[in-house]
């Protein structure tokens, strides 16, 4: 070993030493002396038991040591089969080590002592076995110094010889274990005065740090036969240990084209593996071991995409859903990335055949996320879209539908790589939805149909409009919007349908084509259903439960409510008036008192639990809310007219009106049905006295507590009067003595109301 490799020898032992103390390393070391072990019986220079079994703890004999030092040399293909002559009378030629003995001896690598004995049942000890093995490398008694066998010793440390080695000590006896190391050591040492290491006799070399990246299971451009490093692409074998890959360490390589070993670095561990489950602007969402994590990694993090390395920067760019990461980390952090283009089998869409998992390869043991929760394969329904990754045995369920109007397809027809369905476009990803759709297809446009959407909330599937259709032939909702489209049918003409638009309890859009106006149905809670593939509508209210909404308990009241529920709250339920909903979680409205009048519909599950609620107006979260800067109203009679500027979210707006005219004033909070054209503008509740606000989410005055809005706007003015306001976050105004606050709500917290409004005006 030169000069330079013993440098690095001993600077990597220096932050090795170093780490160890500031982190606990997962170690290899068992890995580290198979790998060991599996070289040295490659090269037939130590072998197990046939039955497979090394036997590391066995004391190794001189004899048995002879035979070891000259497998490891040159003079390997020297070796007699039989010998007539005893090279020591304690060796007759019939002594299984006959042939080695004498071969070591005469190539001078062992000696006998001066009894003329050579003592070969005798445990070699770690004095006699370094001399030997200095010996295989050219080294003489000469060239340690008069002292036995201290030069020897310091010689073999000096080249890394005893490396790891347990009984590095004169007068150990030597295990099978200390001797594999030894001899692995060896190897690697250079022989003297050459710059080439003692396996170049086998016609082999050894590459340190070699990174193997991936074989032909990772990524399929990569042969069967090779294994692709941070080197190069080498020939692997049938002995080739698959579980290394990934790992760091040294790589020992015959004439310069096939793998014979790979012995990992003691502080590698495998690669942790990932399936990508979204990408974020700075970092990715991903899957492991049951649970969401997010990975924060580098962008100038070395990244392989199949024998291609680039940067983690460059390569996320092209992630998606599905798609695999090995990360393999080291002390100091990511040492690279493996990128793997997912084979995500899907869309499928389940049917109540039951036949869905033996479709797609799912057993018991498969984890199965359902709109990103986990859950069993009892929790599969029919017409949710799956997919399933068999490199981690995951599974992947999305229930999101949209039932609408077929109105468009692009490029064409024949070819709908993209539709618009009641106005909005979604691609399509499905085989099955790209045929029914298709000029191939029976839907037509103008037809209602329901879209199965899939991971990306593309169509992974397609549902006509039937009576026998449990997705879209009856829907329960709010009723928003209705209107007359023309289609072109498939014979070029166009032709006029009614149709209307409903928003169910889950916040989900549908649009039905109809027969008739329903106007008069606006803003009211319907049910739909479908009589050859056209809508029909009617009234529903049935409300039937009342009482304090209390999550924790999962309770109505005395109703107990499913943990799944779904809440939509109705802002508007004139006909006449803008249609205002809003869908709301169950916390939103934890601990308020729902009168029964204000559920306009109850839907209760098989097992008589609450799963749907439409209310009517509960949480006011239907509007939005701001400033007015100016408001100006004139009456004649029974003429009215008014002309008003607002601020809403740090927006300035103008609205004028010849016919009506809202009861508000300068500086006042208020709620509005839009921001830009406010069918209605209601002032809202000020508060009075002293206000301290304690956090983000509460504040109080006169001794009460008011909760804020998470959607709370707060505008800074310079002075009372001021009509310059400037939006700002709630966290600088508290604590703070530097204004004076004033704040607006839409009603008492207890029936939901929250501060929507909070203007702070400097002292």
């Amino acid at each position: 070993m030169n000069k330079l490799r013993l440098f690095k020898r001993l600077k990597t032992i220096f932050i090795i030493s170093a780490v160890l103390m500031l982190f606990p390393l997962l170690t290899n070391a068992a890995g580290t002396d198979e790998a060991q072990r599996s070289l040295l019986n490659t090269l037939n220079i130590m072998t197990g038991d046939p039955d497979g079994s090394f036997r590391p703890d066995d004391y190794v004999t001189r004899a048995e040591f002879a035979k070891v030092a000259v497998a490891s040399s040159d003079y390997r293909n020297s070796v007699a089969s039989g010998l007539s002559v005893s090279p020591f009378y304690d060796v007759p030629y019939t002594h299984w080590a006959a042939p080695y003995v004498r071969v070591g001896v005469t190539a001078g690598y062992v000696s006998g002592y001066p009894d003329a004995s050579f003592r070969p049942d005798e445990n070699v000890s770690f004095e006699e076995a370094v001399a030997i093995m200095l010996r295989v490398l050219g080294y003489s008694d000469s060239d340690f110094g008069a002292a036995w066998p201290q030069g020897q010793i310091g010689m073999a440390q000096s080249l890394g010889m005893t490396d790891g080695m347990i009984n590095a000590q004169a007068g150990y006896a030597l295990t099978r274990s200390d001797v594999a190391t030894l001899v692995y050591n060896t190897l690697k040492t250079d022989i003297k005065d050459t710059a080439n290491a003692l396996i170049s006799v086998f016609d082999a070399q050894f590459t340190e740090d070699v990174t193997l990246i991936s074989t032909s299971r990772e990524d399929s451009s990569i042969a069967s036969d090779e294994v692709f490093t941070d080197s190069g692409t080498f020939k692997i074998t049938d002995s080739f240990n698959y579980d290394y890959v990934g790992m760091k360490g040294d790589l020992a390589v015959k004439n310069g084209k096939t793998v014979i070993g790979f012995v990992p670095n003691s502080d590698e561990s495998p690669d942790e593996s990932y399936v990508i489950y979204s990408v974020l602007s700075d970092n990715i969402i991903v899957y492991r071991n049951g649970s969401m994590t997010s990975l924060d990694i580098p962008d100038g993090t070395t990244a392989y995409n199949g024998t291609q390395a680039t940067t983690y920067g460059a390569l996320k760019q092209s992630f998606e859903m599905g798609d695999l990461l090995s990360v393999k980390n080291s002390a100091s952090g990511v040492d690279y990335v493996v990128y793997k283009k997912g084979s995500m089998k899907g869309p499928y869409t389940v049917t109540n055949s039951g036949t869905w998992a033996d479709a797609l390869g799912i057993t018991s043991a498969t984890s199965i996320m359902r709109n990103g929760s986990s859950c069993s394969q009892s929790d599969i329904m029919e017409y949710d879209i799956l997919y399933y990754i068999p490199e981690l045995d995951m599974a992947f369920a999305y229930t999101t539908k949209v039932t609408g109007v077929y109105e468009n397809a692009t490029p064409n027809k024949d070819n709908p790589t993209q539709i618009v369905v009641s106005g909005e476009t979604y691609s399509v990803e499905g085989s099955n939805a790209f045929r029914s759709l298709s000029s191939q297809g029976s839907i037509a446009f103008g037809d209602t149909v329901t879209l199965l959407l899939g991971k990306n909330n593309d169509v992974a599937d397609v549902i006509s409009a039937s009576a026998e259709n449990p997705v879209a032939s009856e829907v329960v909702g709010y009723l928003c919007e209705t209107g007359t489209k023309t289609y072109t049918s498939s014979d070029l003409n166009e032709y006029s349908n009614y149709y209307i638009t409903i928003i169910a309890a889950n916040g989900q859009s549908y649009t039905y084509t109809c027969s008739q106006n329903y106007d008069n149905f606006l803003n009211s809670v319907v049910s739909v259903t479908i009589n050859d593939g056209t809508a029909r509508v009617s009234r529903i209210n049935s409300g039937g439960a009342s009482g304090i909404f209390n999550w924790t308990s999962k309770r109505l009241g005395s109703d107990e409510l499913s943990d799944d529920i779904e809440i939509l709250d109705i802002g508007n339920t004139d006909p006449n008036g803008p249609s205002l909903y809003a869908k709301v979680y169950p916390s939103r409205i934890d601990g308020i008192s729902i009168s029964a009048g204000n559920i306009l519909y109850c839907h209760r599950d098989a097992g008589g639990r609450i799963d749907s609620l439409i209310l009517n107006d509960v949480t006011g979260d239907s509007y939005v809310f701001g400033v007015v800067v100016s408001a100006n109203t004139s009456s004649m009679g029974t003429m009215a007219s008014g002309s008003y500027t607002y601020i809403v979210d740090g927006t300035t707006y103008s609205y004028a009106s010849t016919s009506s005219m809202f009861t508000v004033s300068n500086g006042q909070g208020v709620r509005l049905s839009s921001a830009a054209n406010p069918r209605i503008m209601t002032s809202l509740t000020q508060l009075r006295g002293n206000i301290s606000i304690t956090s983000i989410t509460s504040l109080t005055s006169g001794g009460a507590n008011y909760e804020i809005s998470p959607n709370v706007q707060v505008y800074e003015r310079d002075y009372a009067g001021s009509a310059t306001y400037r939006l700002k976050p709630i966290s600088e105004i508290i604590g703070s003595d530097d204004y004076s606050l004033s704040a607006f709500y839409d009603k008492s917290p207890s029936a939901g109301g929250r501060i929507r409004i909070i203007i702070a005006t400097k002292k």
